[in-house]
């Protein structure tokens, strides 16, 4: 299931963790270690995204997009503005995947009406 995409706000910073490969290892018995590949695809690949001194209508659409996408339970795409000023993001976006938010956003208020978010994204498999 997916749901609308994520708001088109330019971040004032980004966080890339890539994702690992699943596998299984396990020791034999003569000691040497075996390890078994479980997939073709990384997964776990992280994006954490910072929003600095944004209006509080902005806020309000992220949380408002946390809410729409059931927390962690709905998966969605990111618009092209959450990576504005990278020249190759595709990267960063795994092919066939999704993101959905790892926890909920976080919102400090600077002053009335004015918001900084914190967002934390986890890429699932589309």
């Amino acid at each position: 299931m997916t749901v609308a995409a994520f708001p088109g706000i330019k971040p004032s910073a980004r966080s890339w963790t890539p994702g690992t490969f699943p596998l299984s290892s396990f020791n034999t018995l003569s000691g040497y270690e075996a390890r078994v590949l479980l997939g073709n695809n990384a997964v776990g690949t992280r994006l954490s995204l910072a929003f600095s001194n944004l209006k509080e209508s902005d806020v309000i659409s992220i949380t408002d997009h946390h809410l729409l996408a059931q927390g962690s339970f709905q998966g969605f795409a990111l618009p092209a503005a959450i990576f504005a000023g990278m020249t190759n993001y595709g990267k960063v976006t795994p092919s066939g995947f999704i993101w959905r938010y790892a926890s909920a956003p976080s919102v400090d208020w600077v002053m009335p009406g004015i918001g900084n978010v914190s967002v934390d994204l986890l890429a699932i498999p589309n």
